[in-house]
């Protein structure tokens, strides 16, 4: 049977071959009740032409008969909806044996008849090739089978005609043999049609499923973010869009993260992109475990994440998820063998009456993560009171900077540089006062990082060099004047040109200019810097790497880049009286400084014992509010003459201070 399943049944897909097997037996089931009663009246007609109405049919006859009786009562009345395929198989396989031995039966038969019944020949003829073209075109959709009658019962006769002696039957033969050859080519073709229709649809269908399997595809890329799987940014405003829920005294309001992961740009450069990915999709693979069955996973672009349940949280949970996060992050990601180790920084906002819109809660949240990040990263905050005064205050600040009031009102002050071997002040480094009658007093840690990102402070940064200028050159010529420069300035092709015109203009040496650098504004475009520092230094200006010490500070830069001075971070110093291994650091990087011919400066002496500490360890020259806390340009006038009054109004000298 399986012989002739594979014989009988087209070899094509899974999914065509079941197709074009329904689509025949719904086509045989319109067809096969109307052949049989075809074939039951040519069988009648022939033995009537044979034997007459009085005579009882001969054993083929009856054979047929009832074959043909139970095959049309079967068809009428007992056939099956179709079903599996397997059913379907079973029942075209019936209907080709039964093709088969209807066929054979009936040409032995026919001749039989048309040996015994000569004087009917033509009778025997008609209903034979009758039966035959009904049941070929019976069984057209089953082409295979439909061709059985032909051959088996057709071309027989086709063929005993030819070897009759009279021409006539000899030209009907052949008439009749040419005809059931395009009879049989029709069934071909028939076949071969329904074929390629269901081939058609399926390819149809195939291209439909492409279409839409690649409008998914492109929709989900257009949702997901390519690294990790996780939701885009587009795809989180969506989702806040449609989801945001305000908190009130039912429930509380949808709860936002965002997160970014510390020393990631380290690991990053260190392994290279792979470790840099790898480490992104662990990171949203863990959150997407611990957090993805409540609330939605984005990446947010580079390495910064977010975290939106829609519904909220219990306070309890809220106060938890923060450090459940910075937990997660600080888990080692294994690449390669190699331990990569990260930190997150994460601030989190509640949907309040505050959260006037999408882009509001965002911001919300990314305030409290900026907060997190200039507090020392690795934690977490929430969104509160505190920061939307801050908030509002800043947006202020941002107004008066775009009305320009800043340039009017900024003020240079000045803090003296003092060298510990004379007691002298050496320097002065110029810093930014803005005052406003509104606001109050604005330090520069509030306007100054909005001015670079709203793009003034170059504006801004010209005029307080111009105005330090001015009044530094009204100094001794043995008194410098320090002032600092942001990443903004030193990332700019014409930087150093633009600040030697302004020196130039005001008549002050470049030997007396030293010019302050941080690690940010190296970092911002490490070989822009180097070129802008080469030619500052080229014109004569002394450059001093400032903040040394915060953060991350690296010693590459006083290996790669040439620093006539560096000045320690105040945080350096800020616990040497107490601490000894605090101690120990700050000696070991005043030892760092002279072996490389850089001059050190310790900044934020507060006391005298930790002015007594950094003398010991050799420093270079101290700056702090012991020795002078920033004043005004007249008072400090006042002070630089002679070089050796008191560092206050009513205070000791600075050779006294600085002698102990």
């Amino acid at each position: 049977m399986s012989m002739l399943r594979r014989f009988l049944f087209p070899q094509m897909s899974d999914g065509e071959r079941a197709e074009q097997l329904r689509e025949i037996v719904r086509n045989l089931k319109r067809q096969i009740p109307l052949l049989y009663a075809v074939l039951l009246i040519n069988l009648v007609g022939l033995h009537l032409a044979t034997r007459g109405l009085g005579n009882p049919p001969g054993p083929f006859g009856i054979v047929l008969a009832l074959v043909l009786g139970w095959r049309f009562f079967y068809w009428f009345f007992l056939q099956k909806p179709i079903g599996q395929i397997a059913n379907i198989e079973s029942e075209l396989s019936r209907i080709a044996f039964f093709t088969a031995l209807i066929s054979a039966v009936f040409a032995v038969w026919v001749q039989v008849l048309l040996v015994e019944y000569e004087d009917q020949i033509f009778a025997v003829l008609l209903y034979s090739i009758l039966m035959t073209l009904g049941a070929a075109f019976g069984l057209s959709s089953f082409s295979l089978v439909a061709t059985l009658p032909v051959i088996l019962v057709g071309l027989p006769v086709a063929g005993r005609l030819l070897f009759m002696d009279e021409p006539a039957f000899k030209g009907i033969g052949v008439s009749l043999f040419l005809a059931l050859l395009l009879v049989i080519r029709l069934l071909y073709f028939h076949g071969k049609a329904l074929t390629d229709l269901v081939e058609g649809r399926f390819a149809v269908d195939r291209e439909r499923n492409r279409a839409i399997a690649a409008e998914t595809a492109a929709l989900l890329k257009a949702s997901r973010d390519g690294l990790t799987g996780l939701a885009n940014r587009e795809t989180l405003v969506e989702a806040i869009e449609e989801g945001l829920v305000h908190a009130s005294n039912e429930q509380p309001g949808s709860l936002l993260a965002l997160f970014d992961l510390d020393f990631f740009k380290p690991a990053n450069d260190a392994y290279g992109h792979a470790a840099g990915d790898a480490i992104l999709a662990e990171i949203g693979e863990r959150m997407e475990n611990e957090f993805g069955r409540d609330a939605l996973i984005a990446r947010m672009g580079g390495d910064e994440f977010a975290v939106f349940w829609p519904a909220g949280l219990g306070q309890t949970e809220l106060a938890e998820v923060g450090s459940l996060i910075c937990r997660l992050t600080a888990d080692p990601v294994v690449w390669n063998g190699k331990s990569l180790k990260v930190t997150a920084s994460c601030g989190l906002t509640e949907a309040g009456a505050q959260t006037t819109s999408v882009g509001e809660f965002l911001r919300q949240a990314d305030s409290a993560l900026y907060k997190v990040k200039t507090s020392g990263r690795g934690g977490w905050r929430l969104y509160n009171e505190e920061l939307f005064e801050y908030d509002r205050r800043r947006k202020e600040i941002e107004g008066l900077l775009l009305t320009g009031r800043v340039l009017e009102e900024v003020e240079v002050h000045f803090q003296p540089i003092v060298d510990l071997e004379h007691g002298e002040i050496v320097a002065a480094e110029a810093l930014a006062r803005w005052n406003n009658p509104d606001l109050g007093a604005i330090v520069p840690g509030e306007f100054i990082r909005v001015a670079e990102q709203l793009g003034m402070i170059h504006e801004l940064n010209d005029v307080l060099l111009r105005r330090a200028l001015s009044e530094a050159s009204k100094w001794p010529g043995t008194i410098g004047l320090s002032f600092n420069l942001s990443a903004a300035q030193l990332s700019r092709p014409d930087a150093s040109m633009r600040l030697l015109t302004i020196v130039e203009q005001s008549g002050f040496s470049p030997e007396r200019l030293q010019l302050e650098v941080t690690e940010t504004a190296i970092l911002s475009d490490m070989e822009e810097a180097r070129e802008q520092m080469h030619a500052l230094r080229g014109a004569g200006c002394q450059l001093a790497l400032d903040d040394f010490g915060a953060g991350h500070a690296s010693v590459g830069y006083l290996r790669d880049l040439s620093f006539d001075i560096v000045k320690f971070d105040g945080s350096l110093s800020a616990k040497i009286t107490e601490c000894p291994r605090a101690r120990h650091v700050l000696r070991g990087l005043v030892h760092l400084c002279h072996s490389v011919g850089s001059r050190c400066v310790a900044e934020h002496i507060e006391t005298m014992e930790q002015l007594a500490h950094v003398r010991a360890m050799s420093c270079d020259m101290v700056q702090g509010h012991l020795l002078g806390a920033a004043t005004g340009t007249q008072g400090l006038v006042e002070r630089l003459a002679g070089n050796a009054v008191s560092a206050s109004p009513t205070g000791p000298t600075l050779q006294q201070i600085v002698n102990g």
